[in-house]
């Protein structure tokens, strides 16, 4: 489980199983209260991703509930193949015990 603020520019790390050969990410956000589906777009090459450790960088800019819980798919834009899955958490509490990476 992945942890982020309700609010601000902030980013999660994910490792993929595999690279997408058009460079074009979506994020699949489900929120498990609403049942809301929503999707961010992450554009990232190859070079980026081994740049940040193999890991694809995923920005958050908008704004969320506390206590909000998403379970959350990356796959390739246009594509099936889930290449990493996983949930989300929505917290302005200390985050001594949570970590994005």
């Amino acid at each position: 489980m992945r942890v982020i603020t309700t609010t601000g520019t902030r980013s999660i790390n994910v490792v993929l199983r595999e690279l997408a050969v058009s460079d074009n990410y979506d994020v699949v956000l489900f929120n498990e209260s609403t049942k809301v589906e929503s999707t961010i777009q992450v554009i990232s090459t190859e070079s980026d991703i081994n740049a940040n450790l193999r890991r694809l960088n995923i920005p958050f800019t908008l704004d969320y509930n506390e206590g909000d819980e998403f379970s959350f798919k990356v796959i390739e834009t246009g594509g099936t193949v889930i290449l990493h899955r996983n949930k989300l958490f929505i917290t302005d509490k200390d985050p001594q015990n949570y970590s994005n990476e």
